[in-house]
């Protein structure tokens, strides 16, 4: 008999870290809240007003998370956890070397969780990860982040 196991994971984009002011990791410090028309988790002030986030990734530095990923937490489902710009940059420029994918950042902060947790996994294991493509619209973003003048 087959037996599996299977965990469910998100990744948050963690900022400059998740216990710091500049994060968007909704879930790991979120509350609920009514944004937008949803009722779902959301980073708020002590009033309920929408706190800033941050993230390098533009695509998703929103101050909340859709109510499905918020029921998946609840229920104890799926884990979030979060990922800092420097791991999202550090994997965007691991997947570009190694396997020429120039990916987007809002997919790195995913293969940044999985270069911690592969190396701790057992060789019959496997892990499933979505990647999406265009990460050339990260790149400018990136060279700046490293603080790199382009522009010269």
């Amino acid at each position: 008999m087959i037996t599996a196991s299977r965990q469910l994971v998100g990744v948050e984009v963690a900022g400059e870290g998740v216990d710091t002011d500049r994060t968007a990791a909704t879930i790991e410090r979120g509350s609920v809240g009514i944004f937008h028309g949803m009722k779902s988790l959301f980073l708020q002030d002590a009033n309920g007003q929408i706190d800033k986030v941050y993230s390098i990734s533009a695509g998703l530095d929103y101050p909340g998370v859709g109510p499905e990923h918020a029921a998946l937490a609840s229920a104890g489902r799926a884990q979030y956890v979060g990922i800092t710009d420097d791991e999202a940059v550090a994997a965007f420029e691991y997947i570009a070397r190694e396997e020429g994918i120039v990916a987007a950042i809002e997919s790195c902060h995913a293969i940044a969780y999985v270069q911690k947790i592969a190396p701790i996994m057992r060789q019959d294991q496997i892990i499933v990860c979505t990647l999406s493509g265009r990460g050339d619209k990260d790149v400018a973003n990136i060279v700046k982040y490293k603080g790199v003048d382009i522009n010269e």
